[in-house]
């Protein structure tokens, strides 16, 4: 028993690998080459390793693949998009002007020229009071209503507190702050002092105007046509008649009646 046991033991690997060598049948298919092959344990662990080795090489190999693919896709994905980029129409450009902040105009006032800032909104009787100056247009109602503010712009009588100063540049006003300038205007206001036109004469300067717009287109006007020249302007003192017979007399004076 003993020697037995001890021929088990020293066995060769050889022969031990004989020993355990199996054979399987195949009887179709491509299995059949590899199912009667003699298969032992060294050769297992070959073929394990062997395996091994191509799996990891085939790994490496994918993965390899994968990241070409993957540039391949980013790099088709870039210019795509790139592409689609090229063809959206730009973005319209950003108005970086301020429609309400300050703008350069020249008013031609009396004569003079005037170079001022203003704000789109702003009033012409505003400015002509605040920024120039010429206190003679009054301001009262700011509706249009009253008179007391009337300016002539080329010649025709205006409410300034109704008219923005951005459309009244370009163009010649006048107010009655001219004296010795306009013929008009002078013999206007010498016949305001000797016919007492005006009490407080508040409303004055604009009944001058608006008188000055009549005596330049009709020089020698009736009482009705004065009436009527002059309805848009309001006296808070009542002085109609003595209104009415300074423009009478400033007409006289000019050559007109």
């Amino acid at each position: 028993m003993k020697t037995s046991k001890n021929r088990r033991k020293t066995l060769s690997s050889s022969e031990a690998d004989k020993k355990i060598v199996k054979s399987a049948d195949a009887t179709v298919g491509p299995l059949k080459d590899v199912a009667n092959a003699k298969i032992t344990r060294r050769t297992l662990l070959k073929g394990t390793a062997t395996a091994a080795a191509v799996v990891g090489v085939s790994s490496v190999a994918m993965r390899s693949m994968g990241l070409k693919e993957q540039a391949t896709s980013s790099s088709t994905s870039s210019t795509y998009t790139a592409t689609n980029t090229a063809t959206i129409p730009p973005a319209p450009p950003i108005t970086t002007t301020d429609p309400f902040g300050l703008r350069t105009v020249t008013l031609n006032v009396n004569g003079v020229n005037y170079n001022l800032n203003v704000r789109p909104r702003s009033l012409l009787a505003d400015v002509l009071r605040d920024n120039l100056g010429l206190i003679a247009t009054k301001k009262t109602c700011n509706r249009a209503c009253c008179g007391v503010c009337t300016v002539l712009i080329d010649g025709a009588p205006h409410e300034a507190c109704t008219v923005l100063t951005v459309r009244a540049a370009g163009h010649s006003i006048m107010t009655a702050e001219i004296t010795t300038g306009d013929p008009v205007v002078n013999a206007l206001q010498q016949a305001w002092v000797t016919q007492d036109g005006g009490q407080c004469n508040y409303c004055g300067p604009g009944n001058i105007m608006a008188a000055t717009a009549l005596l330049k287109s009709n020089p020698n006007p009736t009482v009705a046509q004065i009436k009527a020249a002059l309805s848009g302007n309001l006296c808070r003192c009542g002085n109609y008649v003595q209104i009415i017979a300074a423009v009478q007399a400033a007409a006289a004076s000019l050559g007109g009646a």
